[in-house]
């Protein structure tokens, strides 16, 4: 699957979305950064620090918290993305957004969908992260490589979809954004 394929597919179904937080929640966003690896579209992450207070160890998409400096969660995303990796604003092309996810830690998290330039480079310099890597679409959408784990949280019962890489589990709210994309463009 090319990366060209992917853009067309999401450019012809992506909802229309608006992008204000909602009331009583933390506003975030997060960068799907979509590229080319191999003649093959795949999608970077990042492993975060293993000392980090918040989610350490766990796989994710570059991202954070909205600053009231953030003129949108667009450019919170890129943003984040830049501080994190190091990747210029300039390699970074957005080309729509998912839902908004709320996580069960009072965030919502707003998707930008982006495509980042063959000539976007990356380093792990920053504190938050550990690890970038790269996962091919053609992957990430084949459910056989999926698993469904049931854990307790709050006393209660819920059900996860993971993804195992060679670097941790993907799964919670990175693993859900990677479905509700994969729904929309395969």
């Amino acid at each position: 699957m090319k990366l060209s394929d992917i853009i067309c597919k999401f450019n012809l179904s992506a909802p229309l979305i608006n992008s204000k937080a909602y009331p009583n929640t933390r506003a975030s966003a997060v960068l799907l950064p979509l590229l080319e690896v191999d003649n093959k579209a795949a999608l970077l992450f990042c492993k975060r620090a293993a000392y980090l207070k918040h989610h350490p160890s766990q796989i994710c998409f570059p991202g954070g918290k909205f600053e009231q400096f953030d003129p949108s969660l667009q450019a919170t995303a890129i943003r984040e993305t830049n501080e994190e990796l190091g990747i210029s604003p300039s390699h970074i092309q957005s080309i729509g957004q998912l839902p908004t996810h709320s996580t069960l830690t009072g965030f919502t998290i707003s998707p930008i969908v982006a495509t980042l330039q063959s000539q976007a480079a990356w380093h792990t310099d920053s504190d938050e992260v550990e690890l970038v890597f790269t996962i091919s679409l053609e992957q990430l959408f084949d459910e056989n490589n999926w698993q469904s784990i049931e854990v307790q949280l709050g006393g209660k019962p819920r059900q996860f979809d993971i993804f195992p890489t060679e670097h941790g589990l993907l799964w919670g709210a990175t693993a859900k954004l990677v479905k509700n994309f994969a729904q929309l463009v395969s």
